[in-house]
């Protein structure tokens, strides 16, 4: 087998699920237990009636980004926007008689509410029990990350008395989003470094792409993943693929209940960051409807519309999806607050992580190998299992989402779209009308985005590649040539493309004006000072279109602009306002700007109580 043939599990998808909601004693207590903590944290709140005045209104319609002097909403529905006069005239002869508010916007600017169109809830919550040993502060990197302080987190926790415990009443250290590619200094961990803190308390953490684990030894021992003489496995504690599913199954499992509560705090955090609707990109992993039932609870009462894609590995879950007789809902016909979208599908890992399917090594594979992953990563699926994917799910009209990251992956994957989407046919024009999609679409070249736009599919950007992993990837990890192929947004765009940026939360912080300005400028922020530049600054967008990616575009993408994404009469009114207007030039750090309030439906869901 050669180095471009390594058929592996790159999958991203959260491996802890399964077996949480495989041991739920009763599916319906799970939806009472959720309903009761989600109306407990998000009170509900009725829409109103008002008009919006005082500040920049940016409507990001269909035929232009315009700004309009006022906005006027009523039952949860945009009713106008144009001039003062207008708008006020349109509220009265809807309501004839009816009061409204007038609500000054003094000075701070008013757009759609935000979209996150590849994001993973269940994950996200069950995630957030763990030590977060992630790169991250809010928005911005931590300029002293490093293994010292990710091992000093590792250490306090293991003094306290309140550590997870598995089957056996063992208590456990388990910590989420290691990255050593952001470290100070790269530090490959293992459990030689792990067993330094603790020979006695399990430790495991998994990587902040989801695609490796590391264990020390009384992990290891818990998941019988030691030598028959005890001693350390060749691969030190660095897990992928199987092994990582059986250090899983030894793992303390989070309590069901537990669980549920964090839920009402990642729509909290989704929505503080201005998001009104996300795609969550991978529902279904257990294989268990009941993640579905969940994510609907979840949506309606919630301050987030959500959109949904169904994890489906390989035909036998495409199938057993047919048979649970679930359908895509393009139009949201049956439900404005949730509907299934999408067949979401993963061909290979993460290039931060080393396993993305390239066509060349990783500059770094020798100084930084990953065991049992090749210099070139891994893919998931044969490319002509792939293609019956694609087949089987456009074949029943599913728009389809494909993870590809590597170069070698988008490869694979638009000639697997081509398959089913050309030559040209009134059968391929109907499936490309669903709207298929790359997901992350790291690195692509000219021929790649050429064909993109000829298929009529289109590419969503994990963003945050850029902005935080830039540095390394130009640096350290593909080097300054390859680097330059990454996240080609403003090039897709002239090709004809609907772009949109997303965060893959967990993998990167909520925060869609992060995002805008992480594709406008493009700077490196890992870098030194001195060092910090734009990494291919011909890709970087606009303020107008880096807003529409956020918005409007990635609401295409979504199935939903006929609902959001633009501010346009007889749209559902989910707003955000904000403190300072990210289109002025004049603004340039626009993960500073302030969330004032969150609107869903016409009704606040979100203020921010120092600019409410």
């Amino acid at each position: 087998m050669t180095q471009h043939d390594h058929p592996g599990c790159a999958c991203c998808s959260m491996p802890h699920l399964p077996s949480l909601l495989s041991k739920l004693p009763d599916p319906q207590q799970a939806l009472q237990d959720l309903e009761a903590a989600l109306k407990q944290a998000l009170p509900s709140h009725a829409p109103v009636r008002a008009v919006f005045c005082g500040g920049p209104i940016y409507t990001v319609a269909a035929n232009g980004n315009q700004r309009v002097e006022a906005l006027g909403i009523a039952d949860g529905v945009i009713v106008a926007t144009g001039s003062l006069q207008l708008v006020e005239t349109a509220m009265e002869a809807q309501m004839p008689g009816q009061a409204y508010d007038r609500i000054d916007l003094a000075g701070r600017t008013l757009l759609p509410g935000l979209i996150d169109p590849h994001a993973h809830v269940l994950p996200s919550a069950l995630y957030r029990h763990w030590l977060q040993l992630t790169p991250f502060k809010g928005q911005r990197l931590d300029p002293q990350y490093s293994y010292e302080s990710i091992s000093g987190q590792i250490r306090e926790a293991l003094s306290q008395s309140t550590l997870p415990e598995d089957l056996h009443g063992d208590p456990w250290v388990l910590g989420f989003g290691v990255d050593p590619s952001l470290m100070k200094e790269w530090t490959d961990i293992n459990a030689h470094l792990l067993n330094e803190l603790s020979e006695q308390t399990p430790i495991a953490l998994i990587n902040a792409s989801g695609h490796i684990a590391y264990a020390n030894t009384p992990a290891l021992r818990k998941a019988k993943l030691l030598n028959p003489d005890g001693s350390l496995p060749p691969d030190k504690g660095v897990l992928t693929e199987d092994r990582v599913k059986a250090l899983l199954e030894v793992m303390p499992l989070v309590v069901w209940k537990d669980a549920v509560l964090q839920i009402p705090k990642v729509l909290q955090d989704a929505s503080r960051a201005g998001i009104t609707t996300i795609l969550d990109a991978g529902v279904g992993v257990s294989g268990y409807k009941v993640e579905i039932d969940l994510l609907k609870l979840t949506a309606h009462l919630g301050p987030l519309r959500i959109a949904a894609a169904l994890f489906t590995p390989d035909k036998e879950r495409m199938q057993h999806w047919k048979e649970l007789q679930l359908k895509p809902d393009l139009d949201n016909a049956q439900d404005k607050r949730f509907g299934l979208k999408a067949i979401k599908l993963i061909y290979d890992g993460s290039n931060q992580g080393l396993t993305g399917y390239q066509n060349e090594p990783y500059l770094c594979a020798d100084a930084h190998p990953v065991p049992d992953v090749p210099p070139t990563g891994l893919h998931n699926l044969e490319p002509g299992a792939l293609a019956e994917l694609i087949k089987l799910a456009s074949d029943e009209q599913w728009p389809i989402l494909i993870h590809a990251n590597g170069d070698h992956a988008m490869t694979d994957v638009l000639n697997g779209y081509a398959e089913s989407l050309a030559p040209a046919s009134e059968a391929t024009d109907k499936k490309r009308r669903l709207r298929m999609r790359v997901e992350h679409a790291s690195l692509m070249d000219d021929r790649a985005i050429a064909k993109m736009a000829r298929l009529k599919v289109s590419p969503s950007f994990l963003i945050g590649h850029v902005g935080y992993w830039g540095y390394a990837f130009n640096k350290t990890i593909l080097g300054n040539r390859r680097a330059q192929l990454l996240d080609r947004a403003q090039s897709s765009v002239q090709a004809g493309m609907r772009v949109s940026l997303h965060s893959d939360h967990f993998v990167s912080p909520f925060g869609p004006l992060r995002m805008m300005e992480q594709a406008i400028f493009r700077t490196m922020e890992g870098a030194p000072i001195k060092e910090r530049a734009p990494l291919n600054p011909a890709e970087c967008l606009s303020r107008e279109q880096a807003l529409r990616a956020v918005t409007l575009d990635a609401a295409w993408q979504c199935h939903m602009d006929h609902l959001v994404g633009s501010l346009e009469p007889g749209k559902l009114a989910d707003l955000v306002i904000l403190d300072q207007n990210p289109l002025d030039d004049a603004v340039t750090d626009l993960r500073g700007i302030a969330i004032c309030q969150t609107w869903l439906n016409g009704a606040p869901v979100y203020s921010n109580p120092a600019h409410g």
